[in-house]
């Protein structure tokens, strides 16, 4: 699974979550402050969760929410479990 693959499966599992955000589901590519190139899905519930997930390549996989701060994951599937958790 390539980095667009897994930023396009997210993207579908955020969309059958109903996330309540105001701004709703957005999927999107950004730069680091170390001038990495990474895709990026932003989601979340309104008041309660603002979550980001960077994805840098398959096995390089940032997940930042304002629950549990910064997690780093080594697999897409891996990363799944803890996203069910949200």
């Amino acid at each position: 699974m390539n980095s667009k693959s897994i930023q396009e499966a997210i993207e579908s599992w955020a969309h059958g979550k109903n996330f309540t955000s105001p701004y709703g589901i957005i999927a999107g590519e950004g730069t680091s402050s170390k001038g990495k190139k990474y895709l990026s899905v932003t989601f979340g519930y309104a008041r309660t969760l603002d979550a980001t997930v960077e994805i840098y390549n398959r096995n390089f996989i940032v997940l930042r929410t304002s629950r549990n701060g910064s997690s780093v994951f080594n697999d897409y599937s891996a990363l799944m479990v803890e996203l069910e958790k949200l």
